[in-house]
């Protein structure tokens, strides 16, 4: 009876063990982006159509995407210098639920910018129409570009 109890428990506990170790933890157990390679795969890309300017965190934190400086330990920010729609923003928050956080911020950002320029440049509502605004682990990306699909394309390849 014991061998019995061995023999049915080792396998079970071996196949719950596999099960644990494959289970997908979503976007929070995906290694986060880098900030600077992830911008420069994404900017030496042929994404865009429009020139984007670096900017500095504390011009984009609060006035752009209402996400508290301090918070952010790294970060890749790129916007138009035409006042189109098209940019890059890659950041490295403090911890996962600050970034979940800053994930709203960014998508409040993407909305914010449609309302603004549906009369002003329709043209550039598509692009918005189609960011890229994700988490991964402790960190978060927006990215509008003209090109989305090659935006994507690039940040499939960084996974691999």
């Amino acid at each position: 009876m014991r061998n019995l109890m061995v023999r049915l428990l080792v396998p079970a506990l071996l196949l719950g063990a596999l099960l644990t170790a494959c289970g997908g933890g979503g976007e929070s157990a995906a290694k986060p982006y880098d900030p600077a390679s992830t911008a420069k795969a994404l900017l030496d890309s042929s994404a865009f159509s429009e020139p984007l300017e670096a900017m500095k965190l504390d011009l984009v934190c609060g006035p752009l995407y209402d996400i508290d400086a301090a918070n952010v330990t790294d970060s890749a920010v790129y916007t138009s210098l035409t006042a189109g729609a098209e940019e890059i923003a890659v950041l490295t928050l403090k911890d996962e639920d600050t970034a979940k956080t800053a994930l709203e911020a960014l998508k409040t950002r993407v909305s914010d910018q449609t309302e603004a320029l549906k009369d002003y440049q329709p043209e550039e509502v598509a692009k918005l129409d189609k960011a890229i605004v994700e988490q991964k682990g402790n960190s978060v990306l927006l990215v509008v570009a003209a090109d989305a699909d090659a935006a994507q394309e690039v940040l499939n390849g960084l996974d691999s």
